[in-house]
């Protein structure tokens, strides 16, 4: 009997997604780190759902402490963001450098299509 393989993909098919000024109003900052998390944006939420639906699988990620883990989870939740992972603590910065990243304003979050 043999293994079961998985040939590796072509794609890298998950996406990092920001929480607060990303897919949600701005509340939090490091002078007032709040537990509520702000109202949807829209149009960003929109973004997640196409990214979700051409395969993508999202990953919230946040500054915000684990502690507000169950917070950011029922929020998700309650507007029907699709997300297969939730972390919490990323580090805090005053800017973040990468040379995989695409701005929350841009038309489309999948990889390429930003820059067609």
């Amino acid at each position: 009997m043999t293994g079961f393989t998985v040939p590796p993909r072509s794609d890298l098919r998950w996406l990092a997604v920001d929480l607060d000024g990303t897919l949600a109003e701005p509340l939090w900052t490091p002078g007032n780190p709040t537990h509520s998390i702000g109202d949807p944006i829209h149009a960003n939420v929109i973004k997640a759902l196409d990214a979700h639906l051409a395969g993508y699988k999202l990953v919230v990620h946040t500054a915000r402490p684990w502690t507000d883990y169950e917070a950011i989870e029922a929020w998700c939740r309650h507007y029907d963001i699709p997300h297969r992972r939730i972390v919490c603590g990323k580090i805090l910065a005053a800017a973040y450098v990468d040379d995989r990243a695409i701005h929350a304003d841009a038309p489309s979050w999948m990889p390429g299509a930003a820059v067609r």
